[in-house]
């Protein structure tokens, strides 16, 4: 059950036949063995990992996630990290995982106000290192885009192929007494957008309470930059959020939680989010995207 309150943004694409992944699991067959696993179908990219180094893993709440799925990133641990019509190869090798994925697609969609999306061309690589408290990973995607988007602020088609490219270098460390989460990506190019770049950054920690109970908290911040088709006039904002969760293992496979995330979508206007693809939600475009806060309870079963 989640309970809030909110001015957010819709987390759907703008046509009827691009709806959320969320509940679209992975789907493949493959071969396994001491050579690591080919598999083809739809899998996970390499991005699905970044949530090793997110002290609020795979949960709404992570400002890691709901930053990267603002700007379209797709280095996050959830749906947008799950593709269709793809050959992938993951293999472990003592400390050391590699993990490495083409995709083919199967999506032809105009997302708002004209961003034409392909992604029959895509592709990710992740290098992950593993040893006692220490975990540090480097994870590759590139997404093709056939046009770039004709905005309401850029009147003439761009007629731009480009390609965004994202990276992302994380990092987490197990004292003991708290566990130490971060990461560091970029995405370049993104949606297609000739110079609209993204920065995001977080940094988290996991603390022992009391028994198997955990107090988990991460806080992050991404920097929207450039590309006049997204943003207008080529400036930037500087979105941030902070999330904290309290976790009660019942069992093995069972945990009861309760959660709370803040978003301040900074100088953000609804024109400026509905150029990224959100629903504006009946607001007028020159208005600013008010703050989110959301509150949840909730229970999590591993099947």
């Amino acid at each position: 059950m989640d309970v809030g309150k909110s001015c957010c943004i819709n987390e759907t694409d703008s046509n009827a036949n691009s709806g959320s992944d969320l509940f679209t699991q992975q789907a493949y067959v493959g071969l396994k063995g001491a050579f690591g696993q080919i598999a083809l179908g739809r899998q996970h990219a390499p991005g699905h990992l970044s949530e090793l180094y997110d002290a609020l893993p795979d949960m709404a709440v992570s400002p890691q996630k709901r930053l990267a799925e603002l700007a379209n990133l797709t280095i996050v641990s959830e749906d947008l990290a799950r593709w269709n019509n793809a050959i992938g190869y993951t293999g472990e090798f003592e400390t050391l995982g590699v993990s490495a994925i083409y995709s083919a697609g199967n999506l032809e969609t105009n997302q708002a106000h004209g961003i034409s999306r392909t992604d029959d061309d895509k592709y990710g690589l992740g290098l992950y290192y593993e040893n006692g408290p220490l975990k540090v990973g480097a994870i590759y995607h590139a997404v093709k885009y056939k046009a770039q988007y004709d905005g309401v602020w850029n009147k003439n088609p761009a007629g731009e192929n480009e390609t965004q490219k994202e990276w992302l270098l994380g990092a987490t460390y197990d004292f003991g007494f708290a566990t130490l989460a971060g990461s560091w990506q970029q995405g370049r190019d993104v949606l297609g957008v000739s110079g609209f770049d993204v920065h995001l950054w977080q940094i988290g920690l996991i603390i022992p309470v009391v028994g198997e109970d955990t107090l988990n908290l991460a806080y992050g911040q991404t920097k929207l930059d450039g590309g006049n088709a997204i943003m207008g006039d080529g400036g930037s904002v500087k979105p941030k959020s902070l999330g904290v969760a309290y976790l009660h293992p019942l069992s093995k496979r069972t945990t009861v939680y309760a959660a709370y995330t803040w978003i301040d979508h900074d100088d953000l206007h609804w024109n400026q989010a509905t150029a990224l693809g959100q629903d504006d939600n009946g607001h007028a475009g020159d208005s600013k995207v008010g703050d989110t806060n959301l509150f949840y309870l909730g229970l999590n079963h591993q099947f």
